[in-house]
């Protein structure tokens, strides 16, 4: 971002992701791009929590609904989709998909921390 423009077009990508898909893209961006779905609502509770938890049944739903409602929407997404399941439909493995991986690889975690 060396511009205002690019500026005020990153400000206005970052308010369309819901809250829940940010935290889904930082957690694989921190497991190296792919993981277990499991292994992604873990991430995701230990850096809410601040310390080494596991994910309650309600966070892993919670977590698992908002993967679900991104995929259901990424196929009418006019930019490339930011996630997908790299062994197809209803497996438990997502990834980062590589337009996201190029739209993302020199900024910061894009989830609130701390929340």
């Amino acid at each position: 971002m060396n511009n205002v423009i690019s500026y005020a077009a990153f400000k206005a990508e970052t308010r369309r992701i819901d809250p829940a898909v940010a935290d889904i893209v930082d957690a694989l961006r921190s497991l190296g791009g792919a993981a277990h779905r499991e292994d992604v609502a873990h991430w995701i509770a230990r850096r809410r929590a601040g310390r080494d938890v596991r994910a309650t049944a309600a966070e892993r739903d919670a977590v698992f609904n908002a993967f679900q409602t991104y995929m259901s929407a990424a196929t009418r997404r006019r930019p490339a989709p930011l996630l997908h399941t790299p062994f197809g439909p209803g497996t438990y493995r997502w990834a980062l998909t590589e337009a996201c991986k190029v739209r993302l690889a020199d900024r910061a975690p894009i989830a609130g921390v701390g929340r």
